[in-house]
């Protein structure tokens, strides 16, 4: 990075030229058969990759622009990206292409919001998903109208946002005739870079193939480049000096060549080592010094813009018209075409002339063009992000600092999370001691939550303890409290209990001295609820009651009836936890009265949340005295309470809390046993019944019992949805979404899980989601679905800062270990899957553990430590096994063989059975890949250089082998039997 983060980028592919290209055969067909899939509905992506100046721009837009296609282009710019820049001139680029371009393609409203926030911009209440959804889709509807090609250009310097949802895009929709092409330095590639995870994913989904690498060119390439230039005077002596000091780099040895060229005819009897310049930046200089003194001043500026900038902004700061008309007329600026609402813009005709030009400019001078840009942007409404950056490269940071702050909020309402933080860091990296403190510390609220969002707990704590001590300092009790109760959060994610228990301790002080006991004992419970999965009851039972006294405190200084409401419905918890405490410490007896005492006391007026709370506290007390029969009579009590005082489905969630448990604990037997007498007790209330199909089917997916699950499942959800009882709702609709899963019917199973997310955070549900959440994390993750993901993982988020329980943290542990193997970084997501394993191991959940262990295995291997590897997915089929969860078997035995295990070896041969019942050859596997991917007998036998007889044998065997009659239904039964490598 250069030009204190300011860079220029190719944004004239506006106007692309078609250019001859030399020694660019190769990688040329590559692309031109790309492009020619399109005219059969064919998709995919491909990066160009190079070093400054090898060409990767002249060789996409020599391909694109001998195309009969729509081209979208974007190219990013470094410092002051907006996210989803590159993503967003491409878009605005069709847009204003032709006169009824927006008339043709309706784009999805939250994509026109995000191109033109005039219109109100993305809604407050946009879940994450979405924003990246609706980009996507609005590319995804202008290639359904015409084949299209999209090229984003410069994507080392690309946002955050832009790269993560061009990762999520490295397998682009099947049946749209839609082309992703991105360029981009890999000599200005650090080695935590995004775009290192981009192509990494590509690499797997498409092949090597898809990466295309530029060198330098040969020395008769150069040749042939220096003699289009010079002609006659291209002699062996200068081509052989061009192609040496320019590394065999195009844009270098065009730039000597033409260097050479305006030395005149008498530098014939020159020696070659005198006419050709040391260095671009020479032969840059060269071209430079025949401008004015006002034309040169002009590309200075346009040097400081970096990215393309107004003309109407080049013609005010420099205050000369022909200047501007000159430096379009020598060719070193082109113009941007665009649209009556469009300003024009211009830039240098490469990025690297601009780059020459800036560092050869006395730095005075360039803090000079930056402020007078900066002051001018401004004045035009130009993106905060971009000023800032300009105020920052003028050494004034007191001018930067607010537009940073506003380009971190601005980012943070799409969702742009990374970006946000960077941003925030530059603000803060600069602000003075002292100086508007009030600013600052919100500033380091918001970068704590971007950190936490983008799975950097580290870096969250950092800010919030920096937040906290000040807080501290200035006697802010409430703001301490606040921030140390998140603080609490962000350690019990990274499995830092100490510190966790500490700063939930803290926050309950600052909250009785900010005269909020009830919050204090809000504190307290989490901690407790800590304590009790740590297997520490007692130390949980003296926090239980220091809440029970803080309660007690509330109630005796409330001023009117809400806060004792209030306090009532939280003493009603507290006795309810109590109780469960007491059951598990064996005073059975005990336990179950206080359990019982709290239900009785929310029964009449307490709001449904915590009735649900309560019962479900209530049941699990049951639990722990072994009194199952009675756990059932509350279920169906409750049920019937409930229903005859008209509570919603918040107060029905814990009706069904005995089943649930079971499920959860392993006992799956037991859970079947409970269900199998709720159905065939023809008293039992009908919603007691479809709770007790909703589990059973459940554990019936779970084991891959598909017909018999789905039978079960389907009219539960369709009655919960209708009486709206949603714990039954997502118990049920989990189920469906692992039997669509089973039968690859995966677009349904992902629609699924969208709306359940949608409805949790919609009902603020944080219990019963839980294990739906991590396993749909997995599913997302596999699937590399990165916006569901990113979803599901900002929910689990809130439900663990709100409950702060062991199963929550764990299964937010898992899907930011699901994140991090998405991105690449194996190690990062080992270590995450570990922490779930901690969590999960005092809970006492031996599938999700199993689940867990298999993600864990996977990561581990590819982090290189096999044996731990080998470890964790022995342990997961030995459990599956013991569960009858046969697919979990099958995908930890799948796991296993990728590794290199001997199946039969280790577990005899029944084994090699679980992971493939049909016992299909590995080319009949192969051939099943190819036709689960849609290719034609043809089309496979290319794919593997077998000829189509071949594979017409082989797609008969398989089809007796999966006693199916057609390829669909091989599909359908190869994603029942996780044959596939995407099941």
């Amino acid at each position: 990075m250069h030009r204190n983060g300011l860079t220029g980028s190719a944004y004239n592919l506006s106007m692309p030229v078609a250019r001859t290209l030399f020694g660019r055969e190769d990688e040329g067909n590559i692309l031109e058969e790309a492009v020619a899939g399109l005219s059969v509905g064919m998709c995919g992506t491909y990066l160009v990759a190079g070093d400054a100046g090898v060409g990767k721009t002249t060789l996409v837009e020599s391909v694109l622009s001998r195309a009969d296609i729509q081209v979208l282009r974007g190219g990013a710019h470094g410092g002051g990206a907006e996210p989803y820049g590159p993503l967003r001139t491409a878009l605005r680029g069709y847009l204003r292409s032709s006169a009824d371009g927006a008339d043709q393609v309706e784009m999805p409203p939250m994509a026109l919001s995000l191109l033109m926030p005039t219109l109100g911009g993305v809604p407050p209440e946009t879940k994450p998903e979405e924003v990246r959804r609706a980009m996507r889709e609005a590319f995804e509807r202008v290639a359904e109208h015409h084949p299209t090609a999209v090229f984003v250009d410069d994507l080392q310097w690309a946002d955050a946002a832009t790269l993560t949802l061009l990762a999520d895009w490295m397998e682009p929709p099947t049946g749209l005739p839609l082309l992703l092409i991105g360029a981009y330095r890999s000599d200005e590639l650090p080695r935590q870079h995004l775009l290192r995870t981009l192509r990494a994913r590509l690499r797997r989904a498409a092949g090597p193939q898809a990466h295309i690498h530029l060198g330098p060119l040969a020395l008769e390439d150069s040749a042939q480049l220096v003699r289009g230039v010079l002609g006659d005077r291209a002699t062996p002596e200068v081509i052989d000096t061009v192609h040496r000091r320019a590394r065999g780099l195009p844009f270098y040895i065009q730039e000597l060549a033409s260097a050479v060229a305006q030395a005149g005819e008498e530098a014939r009897a020159i020696a070659a080592s005198e006419v050709v310049p040391e260095s671009v930046r020479d032969a840059i200089l060269l071209r430079i010094a025949g401008l004015s003194d006002q034309a040169r001043m002009l590309a200075e500026i346009a040097a400081a813009a970096g990215s393309p900038v107004g003309v109407d902004v080049l013609v005010e700061l420099a205050d000369d018209g022909p200047a501007l008309e000159e430096m379009f007329e020598s060719g070193l600026l082109v113009e941007q075409p665009s649209g009556k609402e469009w300003r024009t813009k211009a830039a240098f005709h490469h990025d690297l002339v601009g780059e020459a030009l800036y560092r050869t400019t006395p730095w005075a001078r360039r803090r000079h063009h930056h402020a007078a840009l900066a002051s001018a942007l401004e004045a035009r409404g130009e993106s905060p992000s971009i000023v800032a950056a300009h105020w920052t490269a003028a050494h004034k940071p007191a001018r930067a600092r607010p537009l940073l702050v506003s380009a971190a909020e601005a980012a943070w309402e799409v969702h742009a999370y990374r970006d946000a933080k960077n941003a925030i860091e530059a603000a803060l990296g600069s602000w003075p001691a002292g100086e508007d403190e009030g600013a600052r510390l919100s500033a380091l609220d918001r970068l704590g939550d971007c950190a936490e969002r983008c799975g950097e707990i580290e870096e969250a704590c950092r800010a919030w303890e920096e937040a906290a001590a000040a807080y501290r300092s200035a006697g802010d009790h409430e703001a301490l409290a606040l921030t140390k109760r998140r603080l609490a959060g962000v350690h019990e994610l990274a499995g830092d209990w100490p510190h966790a228990m500490a700063a939930r301790r803290t926050a309950a002080e600052e909250f009785i001295a900010a005269g909020r006991p009830l919050d204090a004992a809000g504190e307290r419970m989490a901690a407790a609820h800590h304590l009790i999965d740590d297997a520490h009851p007692l130390d949980a039972l003296r926090l239980v009651q220091a809440a029970q006294a803080d309660i007690e405190v509330a109630k005796e200084e409330a001023r009117d009836a809400s806060p004792v409401v209030e306090a009532t419905w939280l003493q009603a918890r507290a006795l309810a936890l109590e109780g469960l405490i007491r059951a598990e410490l064996g005073e059975r007896a005990t336990g179950v009265e206080m359990s019982r005492a709290a239900l009785d006391l929310v029964l009449d007026a307490g709001p449904d949340a915590i009735a649900a709370e309560v019962y479900a506290l209530h049941a699990f007390t049951l639990e722990r005295a072994a009194d199952h029969a009675a756990g059932l009579d509350v279920l169906t009590d409750a049920v019937t309470f409930c229903r005859s005082r008209g509570l919603d489905a918040e107060a029905h969630v814990c009706m069904a809390c005995l089943a649930p448990a079971l499920r959860h604990t392993g006992e799956w037997d037991r859970a079947l046993d409970v269900g199998r007498e709720v159905l065939a007790d023809g008293e039992a209330p009908e919603v007691a019944r479809m709770v007790a199909s909703a589990v059973s089917g459940l554990i019936m997916a779970n084991r891959g019992k598909v017909s018999h699950a789905r039978r079960l499942l389907t009219p539960a959800v369709s009655f919960a949805q209708a009486h709206e009882l949603f714990s039954l709702e997502i118990e049920a609709t989990w189920g469906l979404a692992r039997l669509d899963e089973l039968a690859g019917d995966h677009d349904i199973a992902a629609t699924r899980l969208r709306e359940l997310i949608y409805r949790c955070l919609a009902r603020d549900e944080r219990h019963y989601s839980v294990p739906a959440l991590r396993w749909a994390s997995t599913f997302f993750g596999r699937n590399r679905h990165a916006s569901d993901l990113g979803a599901c993982t900002d929910l689990l988020a809130r439900i663990s800062a709100a409950t702060g329980t062991a199963e929550a943290t764990g299964a937010l542990a898992h899907a930011l270990g699901e994140s991090a193997l998405l991105e690449g970084d194996a190690r990062r997501a080992a270590d995450q899957f570990e922490r779930t394993l901690e969590l999960l191991s005092v809970a006492g959940t031996p599938a999700e553990v199993a689940e867990t262990q298999v993600r864990a295995g996977a990561a581990l291997g590819t982090a290189g430590d096999r044996d731990k590897a080998v470890e964790r997915l022995v342990s997961a089929y030995n459990t599956a096994r013991a569960l009858g969860a046969r697919p979990l078997a099958a995908a930890a035995l799948a796991e296993l063989e990728a590794l290199g295990e001997d199946l039969e070896s280790r577990f005899g041969p029944r084994a090699a059975r679980y992971r493939d019942p049909t016992s299909l050859t590995p080319r009949e596997h192969d051939v099943l890949e190819l036709i689960a991917a849609g290719l034609t007998n043809r089309g496979i036998a290319e794919e593997l250089f077998v000829s189509t007889r071949t594979v017409d044998m082989h797609v008969r065997n398989l089809l007796a082998k999966l006693s199916c009659r057609t390829r669909t239904e091989a599909v359908r039964r190869a994603g029942e039997l996780e044959l596939l490598a995407s099941t």
